[in-house]
């Protein structure tokens, strides 16, 4: 019996799962054997599967988007190819994960997979980049800053990443350090700002320094990890909560219970922080970069209020807490919440090159 697709999405780009929401098929079958199957020509992982009956001879499936997002957050996945399969007809196309809807035009395989074009990066933090494979392994870094006689200059440098890899990591410290390199003869006294360039992609990271930030790793709307540095003030509070009962005369404390939450107030945003930001907040996977570990956290209590009056600046407040039932201990200083420069970072993102 015969069953045709009747809206099977294009394959000129990948299809975003915010914009795939169902598939209609016509058929004389009185029932229609549904799969989804994830990279069917390698691990053949099969996703879902179902019975549905048609009506009028049309069959429809439908969410299918928010079902892939599901898989490919607990696989880690950002895009790979998906086939939906009704009874004996079949379709085969890529899936590019995204939380948002975007323009009709939108096209991930030209641009850098992240929040905004522009980013503000702290020594001590870390870069994570991802994109479409445009085969090729090379990525380009151009490092602006002052030379020795402070006059502005421009050091480039090459990189490499690993085989069959889409997603590139680098430490801060890692970019200012070859800004100054005996083998290449030039040298940087200052750094100022450097851009990132994968094929046609570009992405730009001024170099600023404040006396307190804090570092968050995230997955952003496409799945991908992602570093942003958040200045701002952070109050620490501590709430104790607890019942009582009077034994032998005394009254006795239990179910103790103490919750410790930060709140944290950023200084004046970019449009691009505050893009970067939103995305935070809204992710489901959010670490604090704090000393030389990374600790899971949970955002709540947003107050972002975002307006376009050219006489203001936007803030956002929001508090977070570590995800440990127990009160997470990292020091007796607030300070200490902060990534130190013998983080993860300085080794973790070294074999990015090999």
């Amino acid at each position: 019996m015969a069953t045709t697709f009747i809206n099977a999405p294009l394959n000129n780009r990948p299809v975003l799962t915010s914009a795939f929401y169902s598939l209609r098929a016509t058929t004389d079958s009185p029932k229609v054997r549904v799969e989804v199957i994830r990279d069917p020509a390698g691990e053949s992982d099969a996703m879902f599967s179902t019975e549905l009956y048609p009506s009028g001879n049309i069959v429809e499936f439908s969410d299918i988007g928010s079902l892939i997002e599901t898989h490919f957050r607990e696989k880690g996945i950002i895009w790979d190819t998906v086939e939906i399969r009704f009874n004996e007809a079949s379709i085969a196309f890529t899936v590019l994960y995204c939380d948002f809807i975007l323009d009709p035009d939108f096209d991930g395989t030209e641009t850098f997979l992240c929040a905004s074009g522009v980013s503000e990066v702290h020594r001590n933090s870390a870069i994570s980049l991802a994109h479409w494979d445009h085969d090729t392994d090379e990525y380009r870094i151009q490092i602006v800053g002052l030379d020795s006689q402070h006059k502005t200059a421009v050091v480039e440098r090459t990189v490499r990443h690993k085989k069959n890899s889409y997603e590139i990591s680098f430490s801060v410290n890692q970019i200012i350090a070859m800004a100054c390199d005996a083998e290449y003869g030039d040298c940087l006294d200052t750094v100022s700002y450097f851009a990132i360039s994968y094929a046609s992609m570009r992405k730009i990271f001024h170099l600023v320094e404040h006396p307190f930030f804090l570092t968050f790793c995230f997955r952003n709307m496409f799945n991908a990890t992602e570093y942003v540095d958040v200045v701002g003030t952070v109050i620490r509070k501590t709430a104790v909560d607890s019942e009582s009962a009077f034994c032998g005369g005394n009254i006795l404390q239990y179910n103790q219970a103490v919750t410790r939450t930060y709140e944290m107030s950023t200084a004046p945003l970019t449009d691009d922080q505050v893009r970067e930001l939103e995305q935070l907040v809204c992710s489901r996977s959010i670490k604090l970069c704090a000393g030389d570990y990374e600790y899971d956290v949970v955002i709540s209590d947003l107050s972002a209020e975002i307006d376009n009056n050219d006489e203001g600046l936007n803030a956002m407040k929001f508090t977070f807490r570590f995800v440990n039932k127990r009160p997470l201990l990292v020091s007796s200083e607030i300070k200490a919440l902060m990534p130190s420069d013998s983080h993860i970072f300085s080794n973790q993102f070294t074999p990015e090159f090999a």
